[in-house]
């Protein structure tokens, strides 16, 4: 049984390095954000981590609201159950 070749018009072709180019320029902006996180964990003496979890609040606060707050009720609560 003989395999039938898919044929790409130019269109297609075009729209296919395009997908590929921009996932590579994605890829070299991620390396670059972890770069950037990397030199600020460095500057605050922190791990990279740490730096991640703040985005990640940050970003979430800034979408939704009340999510620093809520972190900070479930911190407060953690602590209640340490005996701090």
């Amino acid at each position: 049984m003989r395999r039938k070749t898919m044929q790409l018009d130019h269109k297609a072709r075009e729209a296919i390095n395009d997908i590929i180019n921009r996932r590579e320029g994605i890829a070299s902006m991620q390396a670059q954000i972890k770069e950037d996180i990397k030199a600020v964990a460095e500057h605050l003496a922190i791990k990279a981590g740490q730096v991640n979890k703040i985005i990640a609040l940050v970003e979430k606060e800034r979408a939704k609201g009340d999510a620093i707050e809520a972190e900070r009720g479930v911190i407060e609560a953690a602590e209640s159950l340490t005996g701090e």
